[in-house]
């Protein structure tokens, strides 16, 4: 563990590096808290132990700066005293523990032992999947609730579904569920959330998966960085087989961030002018982002999912593979969203359940290549 003290005077600071020898590394001293974000960049501390002094309020704000920018590396306020307000805001800024100044090296010691003996999180090597509209109103959600839901039920895999649409998003509210703690709860805190509360606080769906959705408080909200995004889905992975990520269809840096931490990036839209040049403009902006030679596919909403002549078009058009479609079924869609329900339990013998289980297969990878090939032989003949 490679710890960064802060704010105390060199003496101080030597003797409490002597004293906790034993449980860390030293990774250097700061004296100026305005320099902080360039010495947690420059010297890569696993922690950083700061004396909060006679400016608390303005070192807790860069202390929150910081976190954000670097959300695996942990902190540790030093005070003088621990009164109740104090406390207040040091949890607030998301530091991992308190220090008090008379009472090290001891004190230290203790807080250093605690992040040491941290519960370990079980490694699902888990996959994420993203889902971006090609405009609103495309059924990104709709998607993505019910692919949460098929893959939870076709191996009983653990999944959890999170809402990434920071101020639309509406997962929560399809579902009927209370989202407490919320994804913005999560990704504004996640570097000092404990490996049980990381897989049993989100919420459960009756369908089998867990749920991080959004409570809609966004008056007060602070900015989510692309850091703080791949920082929550790389802990999901550890505990979840999957991860559906919600991502609405604005791109912006959490959406971006999102698609980027992904395994698989699929782009919902429909076969109307305005989606198909969404569903293009997307994908030529993901390309950008150096994904890797599988950077998205196209799942085409509300229609023919028969309709081969269609899907291959729709290839040639959006510039990326088109594995699979998704049948209109506006009364079933309804009828589930006003229960807080899947499709999969209220209209289990649907046209368009049996779709969202073919899309399962296809995100799996099990089906793509069968697809493409049964194309091509039929595209042989036209």
């Amino acid at each position: 563990m490679r710890l960064m003290l802060g704010g105390l005077t060199e003496p101080q600071s030597r003797d409490l590096f002597d004293a906790v020898a034993d449980l860390c590394q030293p990774a250097g001293i700061l004296h100026d808290w305005t320099m902080m974000e360039r010495a947690v960049e420059e010297r890569q501390p696993e922690v950083v132990a700061f004396y909060l002094g006679m400016r608390p309020t303005q070192v807790l704000q860069m202390i929150t700066r910081v976190r954000a920018l670097n959300p695996s590396v942990l902190f540790l306020a030093i005070t003088d005293h621990a009164s109740g307000p104090l406390v207040q805001q040091v949890t607030e800024a998301g530091c991992a523990d308190l220090v008090v100044l008379r009472e090290c090296p001891q004190d230290l010691r203790r807080a250093l032992r605690t992040l040491e003996t941290r519960d370990r999180p079980p490694t699902a090597d888990g996959q994420a999947i993203a889902l971006l509209g090609a405009k609103g109103g495309v059924g990104t959600t709709t998607l993505a609730v019910n692919l949460a839901d098929a893959l939870a039920q076709r191996k009983k895999d653990r999944v959890i579904l999170v809402d990434l649409n920071v101020y639309m998003g509406d997962v929560a509210v399809s579902l009927d569920l209370r989202p407490r703690p919320s994804a913005l709860w999560f990704l504004l805190r996640g570097q000092v959330i404990d490996s049980r509360t990381w897989a049993e606080a989100p919420p459960q769906h009756s369908g089998g998966f867990r749920v991080l959705g959004l409570d809609g408080d966004v008056g007060n909200v602070e900015p989510v960085s692309a850091e703080q995004v791949v920082f929550l889905v790389e802990r999901l992975k550890e505990r979840y087989e999957h991860v559906i990520l919600d991502l609405g269809a604005d791109i912006g840096e959490v959406s971006l961030a999102g698609c980027t931490a992904a395994d698989q990036r699929l782009i919902v839209f429909t076969d109307e002018l305005a989606a198909r040049t969404g569903a293009r403009r997307r994908m030529s902006v993901l390309r950008q982002l150096d994904l890797g030679p599988a950077v998205a596919k196209g799942i085409l909403n509300r229609s023919d999912p028969d309709d081969e002549d269609l899907l291959a078009a729709l290839e040639k058009e959006t510039g990326m593979p088109v594995p699979a479609a998704v049948s209109n079924a506006y009364k079933d869609v309804q009828a589930a969203y006003e229960r807080g329900r899947t499709l999969r339990q209220t209209a289990p013998r649907a046209r368009i359940t049996r779709d969202l289980r073919d899309l399962v297969e296809v995100v799996a990878g099990e089906a793509h290549e069968t697809a493409k090939r049964k194309r091509a032989f039929f595209g042989f003949f036209r």
